[in-house]
């Protein structure tokens, strides 16, 4: 698995994968140069506890290596288990999708 399969050019813009998308939200959440959208660390960590729930075994690590700012093919592999783990590409952008700003559910 490589990001080529995740990240395509679109014209002036770029078509992502859920998995590519749900690790650049990560990414920001967890950057430590610069505070995320408030609540934004909470929706990740909910997305986290999810496929915590069915499965994911590596969020304790992920969230370490993000906090870190790497972002390689081991995060992404790792984004592409919690898009599983959630129930797939659907699920996982509705999951972004559903974020709130100010905290409360849609």
């Amino acid at each position: 698995m490589n990001a080529r399969q995740h990240f395509a050019i679109r014209g002036d813009g770029y078509d992502m994968s859920a998995a590519a998308s749900f690790l650049m939200l990560a990414l920001y959440a967890y950057d430590q140069a610069e505070p995320p959208a408030p609540h934004l660390r909470a929706h990740v960590d909910a997305i986290l506890a999810r496929a915590t729930a069915s499965g994911f075994g590596q969020a304790y690590i992920f969230v370490t290596t993000l906090s870190k700012g790497e972002q390689s093919d081991r995060t992404l592999q790792w984004a592409c288990e919690v898009v599983a783990d959630i129930g797939g590409d659907a699920a996982m952008i509705a999951m972004i999708k559903d974020f709130n700003p100010k905290g409360a559910a849609q």
